[in-house]
């Protein structure tokens, strides 16, 4: 999907008689971020003409929304613009997507917001369900930022709004990021999908996580990791009645925090495993080996390792 100048009309056209696209999923425009393109614009004028489709006596915008914007700061009369044919519902949603999201980053949640009326669109199109693969190539998005836009789509409005109002921030003073709530809501999927009777209320329990994350007791979004680390137990050998225990402790309006329900639950266990994974690992990379391949040094810290272990292995036994 892309804009074709052929059929275009370019000319200058009124700054104020052009609306923005409302389904183009950009949300927010820092200021700080359109201060280098508005003082360009200011010396050069605008060097690359906007697009456009007419519509009852508006002009709509396809492209170019950063540069309107920056004219009408700058109190601009008219602006350079190529004037296409009106699209569809479907096809204007697609061409705001693969314009924009492929050219810079987008926040995901205004991603988000939009990806529900593309599903609901292709699949008036297509007479089913779109699959994650169709999803991505008529959007241009990568599968991987699909499922993170999925995991926002399902937060609470509340959450969102919260988001929304972070994204007007700066990036440096954001807390309440898209990230934080990306990674708390995998992990209580994960949760919930391994131990559901741990959360019987989501969002109890994700007001606790969010409050104490407020309060530093959970200092970093990448913790939120461990918890579902936790409710695999049993995949490593864990105790599950442990882990049960640990996360309805973590769950709790305290000030309980996810290090000691990890240490507390699981850690032996992972550690464990991630032995057993480099020892595995180790005896690939020596059966792909020949003794005369192997200098000195290399042989000399084998010996002492074989004597480690042996040492090792008398003691556990």
């Amino acid at each position: 999907m892309s804009i074709s100048a052929d059929d275009a009309k370019l000319q200058q056209i009124d700054v104020d008689k052009i609306i923005p696209n409302k389904e183009n999923p950009r949300l927010v425009f820092r200021s700080g971020e359109l201060d280098e393109l508005q003082e360009s614009i200011r010396t050069f004028g605008v060097q690359v003409p906007i697009a456009v489709y007419k519509d009852k006596g508006r002009f709509v915008l396809i492209d170019g929304e950063r540069r309107w914007r920056c004219c009408l700061k700058l109190n601009k009369p008219t602006i350079p613009a190529l004037i296409q044919k009106k699209p569809g519902p479907l096809e204007n949603l697609l061409l705001m997507f693969n314009i924009h999201a492929l050219r810079e980053q987008w926040d995901l949640l205004t991603i988000a917001i939009k990806l529900p009326d593309v599903i609901k669109l292709l699949k008036t199109e297509l007479e089913r369900t779109p699959t994650e693969a169709e999803i991505s190539e008529k959007t241009g998005l990568k599968r991987g930022v699909i499922r993170r836009c999925k995991l926002l789509m399902n937060l609470p409005e509340k959450y969102r709004e919260q988001i929304l109002v972070e994204l007007e921030k700066p990036k440096s003073k954001q807390r309440f990021t898209e990230d934080l709530f990306i990674e708390l809501e995998r992990a209580l999927t994960t949760v919930e999908r391994a131990l559901p009777e741990v959360i019987p209320d989501r969002d109890a329990v994700r007001k606790i996580l969010l409050k104490k994350f407020k309060n530093g007791v959970i200092d970093n979004r990448v913790l939120f990791r461990d918890m579902a680390k936790i409710a695999r137990a049993e995949k490593v050998g864990g105790d599950i009645t442990v882990a049960v225990r640990e996360l309805r402790k973590l769950f709790s309006d305290n000030s309980y925090k996810i290090e000691s329900a990890f240490k507390n639950s699981v850690e032996e266990a992972y550690a464990e495993r991630d032995i057993g994974t480099r020892i595995q690992t180790f005896i690939g990379l020596l059966e792909d080996l020949e003794v005369d391949e192997i200098d000195a040094k290399i042989k000399k810290d084998l010996e002492d390792l074989v004597e480690r272990v042996r040492e090792f292995l008398r003691g556990a036994a």
